[in-house]
């Protein structure tokens, strides 16, 4: 961001807790000792937690005064309990914070130094264990990593987890209400991507703690394979609520995810060459977080023939 570095814009921290109090002290300190200085409020949501960490955040508010603690009466869930907490902030920039990671003490000047005029910008981020040692790993290891320039990047893929992200404000006013079916990240980077381009910081800046208990899957933790069946229709209903978000400016990006959509229906031969074809034409954009060279991505188009996504 071109600013007068001498005028830091306010920052908001939007923090979400489930039974967490195992690694939550180490996480809000890493916020705590972030070398940007006008992070001016931390709103933390606690949804309902049956451990300790509800103790623990009443500890840190009492210490700081720009914590904001707010416990839920019943269990909201992921995706709803962070759109409640990003509707509880204030300020311009909003940083996104898991319970378990740890930051980096350059993370936010970081971001906000790239988000520029955009809606968001995003990090790498490294694996850590869960006594906070790196791993070896990075996330740019598994997913090509870079600017994101249309919201076709997100149709099937989504490479930007929430805390590695910086939002300006005004994002929320397309992104709200959250989808239900689509993870708030995903959700977020696709409305950003309508409305600019979304910056790539080229290293970590976070450490992504790999432990039994995360909130969504770790690396190396195995998943049972969904039938297909029920992965076409998950996939089917994500593509339906991406089409009712766009912005009606994005003629192109509508026919590609209509035409999309209609392969998740009609099963049949000519409707999975449509497919091949539809994903071949938009490659670089519908394969965009794929780390596969010019011969994989090619073959990757041809498998649709036969295998569905």
């Amino acid at each position: 961001m071109k600013k007068n570095k001498n005028i830091q814009p306010e920052v908001s921290i939007a923090m979400c807790t489930y039974n967490g109090a195992l690694f939550l002290r180490e996480q809000l300190e890493s916020i705590i000792n972030q070398d940007y200085k006008n992070i001016t409020e931390v709103v933390c949501v606690d949804d309902n937690s049956r451990d300790d960490t509800w103790q623990i955040l009443e500890e840190y508010a009492q210490k700081y005064p720009k914590f904001k603690i707010i416990q839920n009466n019943s269990n909201l869930g992921f995706t709803k309990n962070f759109e409640k907490a990003f509707s509880l902030t204030t300020k311009p920039f909003i940083a996104i914070a898991d319970q378990d990671d740890i930051w980096y003490s350059s993370k936010i000047t970081k971001l906000i130094d790239n988000i520029g005029s955009n809606l968001m910008s995003y990090s790498d981020n490294e694996y850590i264990d869960i006594n906070g040692y790196s791993l070896g790993k990075k996330f740019s290891d598994y997913r090509r990593l870079s600017t994101c320039t249309s919201c076709l990047n997100f149709t099937l893929y989504n490479g930007i987890s929430g805390h590695t992200a910086m939002i300006n404000r005004n994002l929320l006013k397309y992104a709200f209400p959250f989808s239900t079916v689509i993870p708030y990240d995903y959700w977020l980077a696709f409305h950003a991507t309508q409305h600019g381009v979304i910056p790539y910081v080229n290293e970590p800046l976070v450490g992504y703690r790999q432990h039994e208990t995360n909130a969504l899957g770790a690396v190396g933790v195995s998943k049972s394979k969904k039938k297909d069946s029920v992965s076409r229709k998950i996939t089917h209903e994500m593509i339906l609520n991406f089409i009712t978000a766009l912005d009606e400016r994005l003629v192109y990006e509508k026919q590609v995810l209509q035409k999309l959509a209609v392969t998740y229906v009609d099963l049949s031969l000519k409707s999975r060459i449509k497919r091949v074809a539809l994903f071949w034409q938009n490659k670089e954009a519908l394969l965009f977080f794929k780390k596969r060279n010019e011969f994989r991505k090619a073959f990757y188009c041809l498998k649709m023939l036969w295998q569905i996504r």
